[in-house]
This record gives structure tokens, C-alpha cells and sequence, in this order.
């Protein structure tokens, strides 16, 4: 009975351990292994390369630093399907969106980002107080190197670090930080960021006219002056230079001048294929995408075609 007894033992052991062994995974060969690297490699360079600008590819090291490569990629299809991410709301210390994946109801995700307290702001806006080239810079939506370093050196980096805790959730089933859902929203981020540089402010607490309002009062003389030009060229994109004509001045022309002597020496011409205007600017800065211009070009056609209609009228 016992040799029985050690036999069944034997066989229960041998299953076990043939169970075990098809368990772990197989050995991969050193091509298989080849191929790995290689695409971990390609997932990496495609995340450094998905911002077209630089602090937009610093926003995306400082924060996708952690998480799996494979994960990443997937964060990067759902970030280039426009489809997929909605309800962007960037906030003082975050960002809210809801990601579709899988699923027929989208995830939700929220990244905090940690505040620059009260003090810390008084200090750097005395200390920004004496770069206003830099600040007309960022208003241009252009973030200067020496920029960054001003709040790097004094501890309030413009970028988190999340290396060792990003503060991220998502309502998704995968309990990994990042997923590709919240990689998703990162990325969709550094391409707004590659337009709007002055949002890494906002996460840390201040917005734009937060931050121009209180330059103003804590810029010293000399200062001022520049801060209200870069104001007013911010608030004059749309604005032109008109003469101005007093009204007696214009009063005395009207009454010295016959009404018949008037004339109005300009032709409205039959728009053409080629749009002068559009040809001189250009599309707009840091737009690489063509579709973009196809589309102005379209609506610029069918209102110019339109303005000559009614010209005609």
C-alpha cells in the first residue's frame, strides 16, 4: 500500500511540475529579444517626438517617465484619435478629460499637479518682474530656456516630476499609473502646450491675467513701462492704426470742399485662384498642418467671392 501511495505522490508531483513549467512564459531568442528593444526604443522616440516643441517634449519626459512602453503606444493612438478625447478642462493644479476606450461609457481622468503656494508666487513674480523680454516672449507662445530656469532655480519647476508619484487617476479597470488613457490626455496636452506655452502657469496656480495684473503692481519703474507695451501688443492683434482727424478739422475740409468734387478712386476686383493675402502671411506660427491651411483657404475663398456679390449689388 505504501509503494501505491508513493506512486500516486510521484505522479500528483510530476503534474504539478509540468503544470508549473507551462505556466512560465518561454524564453525569448536573442532575435526575439532584438526585436523587443528595438520597439521599445521606436514607442520611446515616437513619445519624445510627438510635441513639436521643446518644452512640449519636456512636458511629456516629465511626466511619461514611468509606465510601460507598450501601454505608451496605445496612448499614443487614442491621443492622435481626436474622437476619443473630450470634456477638457484645465484647471489651477488640473486637468480633467474623459478618454473613450473599450468601453461604451468614456473613462475619466483627472492628473493634480501640486500648487506653487502664496509666498512662492510673491517671490517669483518679483523675480519675473525683471525679465518682461522673456514674458513678451511667452505671450508670442514662445517659452524661453531662461525661463524655465528661473523657476528651476529657485524649486518650482514648470514641469512635474513624476518619476517617483504621479498624481493621476482614471476610472478605468487597469489600477496602472499612467494607463494609456492618461498617457492619452498627456499627450494631447503637449500638443496644446506647443501653442499655448503659458498654461504650465496656469497648473501651477496662476493664469495669464492673474499674473500681468500682479506684475503690474509689484514691477518696479522701470519695469512698467515694458510690461504695459507687452500688454498692449497682446491686446492689439486685432487692432490697426487708424489717423485720427479732430472735428473741426474736419468740419472746416467739408464746408471748403463742393460735394461734386468728391471722388472715390478704388476698383473691386473679381477674386482670383491665388489669395494674395493668405500667400504674404502664411499659415500661422507653429502650424504644420496642412489641412489647416485647406480649410482657411476655403473659407477665405467663399467670403471673398461673397464680399464681391454684394459689392456688385
Amino acid at each position: 500500500m505504501r509503494k501505491i501511495d508513493n506512486r500516486k505522490k510521484n505522479l500528483i508531483r510530476d503534474k504539478d511540475l509540468k503544470r508549473r513549467k507551462s505556466d512560465l512564459p518561454e524564453k525569448k531568442t536573442e532575435y526575439e529579444k532584438q526585436r523587443t528593444y528595438e520597439e521599445v526604443e521606436q514607442i520611446k522616440k515616437d513619445l519624445r517626438n510627438y510635441a513639436k516643441s521643446s518644452w512640449g517634449k519636456l512636458w511629456i519626459q516629465s511626466n511619461l517617465l514611468v509606465g510601460r512602453p507598450f501601454r505608451m503606444q496605445r496612448g499614443i493612438e487614442y491621443a492622435k484619435d481626436h474622437h476619443r478625447i473630450a470634456n477638457l478642462s484645465i484647471n489651477p493644479g488640473q486637468i480633467f478629460a474623459t478618454v473613450q476606450g473599450t468601453a461604451p461609457t468614456p473613462y475619466r481622468v483627472k492628473i493634480n499637479f501640486e500648487l506653487i503656494p502664496r509666498e512662492g508666487w510673491e517671490k517669483m513674480l518679483k523675480i519675473l518682474a525683471k525679465f518682461p523680454l522673456e514674458l513678451i516672449e511667452l505671450l508670442e507662445g514662445h517659452l524661453p530656456q531662461n525661463f524655465i530656469k528661473i523657476f528651476e532655480e529657485n524649486e518650482y519647476s514648470l514641469f512635474p516630476n513624476s518619476q517617483n508619484d504621479m498624481k493621476a487617476t482614471c476610472s478605468c479597470p487597469d489600477k496602472a499609473i499612467p494607463c494609456k488613457h492618461i498617457a492619452a490626455v498627456i499627450l494631447y496636452i503637449a500638443r496644446v502646450l506647443d501653442y499655448n506655452p503659458f498654461l504650465l502657469l496656469e497648473l501651477r496656480g496662476k493664469s495669464k491675467n492673474e499674473v500681468f495684473n500682479e506684475l503690474r503692481l509689484t514691477a518696479s519703474s522701470e519695469s512698467k513701462k515694458d510690461f504695459e507695451l507687452a500688454v498692449e501688443a497682446e491686446d492689439s492683434e486685432f487692432k490697426y492704426n487708424v489717423p485720427k482727424i479732430n472735428i473741426p478739422e474736419l468740419t472746416d475740409i467739408q464746408e471748403k470742399t463742393p460735394i461734386d468734387s468728391y471722388h472715390l478712386n478704388f476698383t473691386i476686383k473679381k477674386p482670383g485662384k491665388i489669395i494674395e493675402t493668405l500667400e504674404n502671411l502664411g499659415n500661422p506660427h507653429n502650424l504644420e498642418s496642412k489641412a489647416f491651411g485647406i480649410v482657411l483657404r476655403a473659407i477665405y475663398t467663399k467670403i471673398a467671392a461673397r464680399s464681391y456679390e454684394m459689392s456688385l449689388d
